[in-house]
């Protein structure tokens, strides 16, 4: 049960790494994941929605890199797990709390509790314009996505158990 909450924590880390160099790094990802209030104040303060040349192969490269250790993290945890003997349901356990970790993480702490309770989309602004934002903190986006993402994960580890007690 350990490791399945270190694979969890790894996600976690992953995930971090990738959310945080990336929002300032080329900010226009922001359009993607927040309110229409946000992205207006974006564009007031003339971060445009494009992205140059240069962003699009940072956020490229970045996605690469956290995908590529995403994966390497449920190879891992899956391989680690069938030659330990686990049971289609142990495993699927496993990635379950690995992905639900890491969704968990992301709607409280990355959503929420950093667009609403710190100057965290402030400081992005006032990194890629220079000029201090009269409004530091917004409302994340929610759309009611967020229930079917944890079912599906549901599934999904079911279906990854199954294909890597096959396999082994």
């Amino acid at each position: 049960m350990l490791f399945d909450f270190l694979y969890g924590f790894v996600g976690i880390i992953i995930l971090t790494v990738y959310c945080l160099p990336g929002a300032f790094m080329v900010p226009q990802i922001a359009y993607w994941f927040m309110t229409p209030y946000a992205t207006k104040i974006l564009e007031e303060y003339g971060i445009e929605r494009k992205m140059r040349g240069k962003d699009v192969v940072k956020i490229a490269l970045l996605t690469l890199i956290a995908g590529a250790l995403f994966i390497a993290t449920i190879f891992y945890a899956g391989i680690q797990g069938a030659d330990s003997g686990m049971s289609i349901w142990r495993l699927g356990l496993r990635f379950l709390i690995f992905f639900w970790m890491v969704s968990i993480f992301d709607a409280v702490v990355l959503d929420w509790w950093m667009f609403t309770k710190t100057d965290i989309f402030g400081l992005l602004i006032k990194a890629k314009t220079g000029r201090t934002p009269d409004i530091m903190r917004v409302d994340p986006q929610w759309d009611g996505k967020e229930f079917l993402k944890l079912f599906l994960e549901v599934i999904i580890s079911v279906v990854l158990a199954w294909i890597f007690i096959k396999v082994r």
